[in-house]
């Protein structure tokens, strides 16, 4: 039996994560910068959850975007923090509704302005044509959906895309996705 030495952490950094490996950039498959709920547990809330409650909920799981449901997990619409910030819920104090009665389905995008990918049509793109598709919507998330199973199978989000990418940036602030683009395609042709 071999007698295995234990070694001092003071040299130690950071923890490694998968996306640390992964070699992903513009030309890769786009099914590798999306959360596929057949392998990710959606993150939904419900729509009668009170907005403040679901701010500070996000916040503190460093979650950016719910998918909101109905009874029975219908799908109802999505909530992000931008739907969920201060401003957004002073417009509804404007209006004589008090705090503590403003909930997520209040504020949420509802599905019916809510676009999707078409899941058959992301298993032949590229991450280049979802960063560019992203870019000319402006949108921070998108959902994929599955016609042909009739359920929504995941979401994009550009900060995963960031993440993968291994770009350094900030989209939680006033960052258009525009600039977000230009950053990869100069990072891109840096190589």
């Amino acid at each position: 039996m071999k007698k295995l030495h234990l070694v001092n952490l003071e040299a130690t950094d950071n923890i490694i994560t998968p996306e640390q490996f992964e070699e992903i950039n513009l030309a890769s498959p786009a099914v590798e910068i999306f959360t596929d709920f057949k392998v990710h547990k959606a993150l939904m809330i419900d729509g009668d959850t009170m907005a403040v409650t679901a701010l500070q909920l996000m916040l503190k799981t460093h979650v950016r975007m719910n998918i909101v449901v109905a009874e029975n997990d219908d799908f109802v619409g999505i909530i992000s923090t931008n739907e969920l910030s201060e401003q957004h819920i002073v417009a509804k104090l404007s209006k004589g509704i008090a705090r503590e009665d403003i909930l997520v389905k209040d504020l949420m995008i509802p599905k019916s302005d809510f676009h999707a990918f078409d899941y058959s049509e992301l298993l032949r793109a590229s991450v280049g044509d979802v960063v560019s598709t992203l870019e000319n919507y402006q949108l921070r998330h998108c959902l994929v959906l599955d016609r042909a199973s009739h359920h929504i199978r995941g979401v994009i989000s550009t900060s995963d895309i960031a993440r993968k990418l291994h770009m350094d940036l900030d989209l939680n602030v006033k960052q258009s996705f525009g600039s977000v683009y230009d950053v990869v395609h100069q990072k891109a042709s840096s190589m």
